[in-house]
């Protein structure tokens, strides 16, 4: 059973990498709450962050395009870590547990669909370790790596590192250094190894075009 810890230094800022403004997202979805957070980001003010949260919510209740659910998620996530800040751990609790309860709902939902569990190890693999994900990339990056679909082929490089991370974090350090390896002298001008440790990478035009444009089109 993974287990909590609700302090959340980190969520916020990879919440924000991975979903921010800056992404080169566009789409024509009729999904309003969706296409808010592609082309503005999580807004900052906990008002406006609950009430895009709730849309979200309330979007995918009526249209179940998974994409809703996935930036539901990541929304509770953010709101997690704004009640952690005020010092109200209950709601912090609360709305961690709704965060990650749903990020695993999706992929359960949709267990065939590896861009959904792409966007799962994407956010969960820059996690603090003490949260324990680190597993559940580990699952996942092994589903992505073996699925050998062409829709992944220019992602390997990145799900390779996400799955480092992922074996660092459980204590694995033998085995992430050996991969770390690999990637640097099979992927050497990949971006993310410039990275420093614990900072998410924003997305990539291709993460963009493979993986969230498609889920928010319903393709």
């Amino acid at each position: 059973m993974m287990k909590l810890n609700y302090r959340f230094p980190l969520l916020f800022c990879i919440c924000g990498l991975l979903f921010s403004a800056s992404a080169p997202a566009r789409a024509n979805s009729g999904l309003p709450a969706v296409e808010t957070v592609l082309q503005k980001g999580f807004p900052a003010r906990q008002h406006d962050l609950e009430k895009l949260t709730t849309a979200l919510f309330d979007e995918y209740s009526r249209q179940k395009n998974v994409a809703s659910l996935v930036f539901y998620a990541y929304g509770a996530l953010q709101l997690a870590h704004h009640y952690d800040r005020v010092n109200d751990i209950v709601k912090a609790a609360e709305y961690a547990k709704l965060g990650f309860f749903y990020l695993d709902e999706a992929v359960d939902l949709h267990e065939s669909d590896t861009r959904v569990r792409y966007l799962r190890a994407r956010l969960d693999a820059w996690l603090p370790a003490k949260l324990g994900r680190c597993a559940i990339v580990l699952h996942d990056t092994a589903e992505l790596l073996a699925a050998n679909k062409a829709a992944l082929n220019e992602l390997t490089p990145g799900i390779s590192y996400m799955r480092y991370r992922a074996l660092y974090h459980c204590g694995e350090q033998q085995q992430a250094a050996a991969l770390l390896a690999q990637i640097t002298a099979r992927y050497p001008d990949l971006p993310w190894l410039a990275l420093e440790n614990n900072v998410a990478p924003q997305w990539e035009a291709r993460e963009v075009a493979q993986i969230i444009l498609p889920l928010v089109n319903g393709g």
